[in-house]
């Protein structure tokens, strides 16, 4: 299992939020080959990249997403770190969403293959459509003030599910409610986060900024500084980066606006 550090200028080289053409939503073109990835890391001096493919594992079992290929990734992953060993650390990773919804089965996931890296992530509620496929133009405030903090709360139940080694984008269900017109205050849930912050402090994880957003959604990362200064507060110090890339020619985008972000936070001295 990769050994994550408080965060520092380490972060700025480790992309640990990289997606091949084995997610379902990757790039089919031939930008998100695990080769053309590991080629585009070292010329962009990389220091390590976790490829980290989707397995909603409620979705997978509903039928709603087609299998997660285990055995095809972790072949491919392994000829990949095999060919740039010494050029580039290249991290056996997987976004597993929504592990508390099925954890008996995401353990065993986890326990079947070795994997060096984990990302937990929330991108629905329990028995609920991915936020994505929401129509929040049309909702009450009601409505979405319910899902707001039910997200809040299942993301403390995936940050105590405790195999993963960070948390991912927070604040995703943020990226459509904009892609709606909603605007909505995160801060509002302060009380709400500062519990989501001390479990992940407890539970000695680390919390993913991701970057994906400073180019496509607003220009801001998942979580926003709001939401990362109060992280610091809570006494949060661990952190990891990651560009959420699904094709080559966008791996560590952002990455040097975050950094000065969390320069000015505290985060990186």
């Amino acid at each position: 299992m990769f050994s994550i550090k408080p965060a520092g200028e380490w972060l700025t080289r480790c992309d640990l939020h990289v997606h091949t053409e084995f997610s379902f939503d990757g790039d089919k073109d031939g930008l998100a080959l695990p080769d053309r990835i590991a080629d585009e890391a070292i010329k962009r001096k990389l220091n390590t990249i976790a490829l980290c493919d989707h397995c909603d594992i409620d979705d997978i079992l509903d039928g709603i997403y087609p299998p997660y290929p285990a055995d095809e990734i972790y072949r491919a992953v392994t000829a990949v770190r095999d060919k740039c060993a010494g050029q580039l650390e290249i991290l056996y990773g997987i976004e597993l969403g929504q592990p508390h919804a099925r954890p008996e089965e995401s353990k065993r996931l986890l326990e079947k293959y070795n994997f060096d890296f984990i990302i937990g992530s929330l991108h629905n509620l329990k028995n609920y459509p991915d936020f994505c496929f929401l129509r929040y133009d049309v909702m009450t405030y009601e409505h979405i003030d319910l899902l707001v903090r039910r997200s809040i709360d299942e993301l403390c139940e995936v940050a105590r599910f405790s195999k993963i080694s960070t948390l991912a984008h927070i604040n995703y269900i943020g990226r459509y409610l904009k892609k709606c017109g909603v605007s909505f205050d995160f801060m509002k849930y302060e009380q709400r986060f500062r519990e989501l912050f001390h479990i992940v402090i407890e539970q000695g994880i680390a919390l993913e900024v991701n970057t994906s957003g400073l180019t496509q959604d607003g220009g801001a990362t998942m979580p926003n500084e709001s939401l990362l200064r109060l992280y610091y507060d809570c006494g949060g110090r661990t952190l990891t980066l990651g560009s959420d890339a699904h094709r080559c020619d966008r791996l560590a985008n952002g990455f040097d606006r975050a950094a000065d972000m969390l320069r000015d936070i505290g985060f990186i001295e």
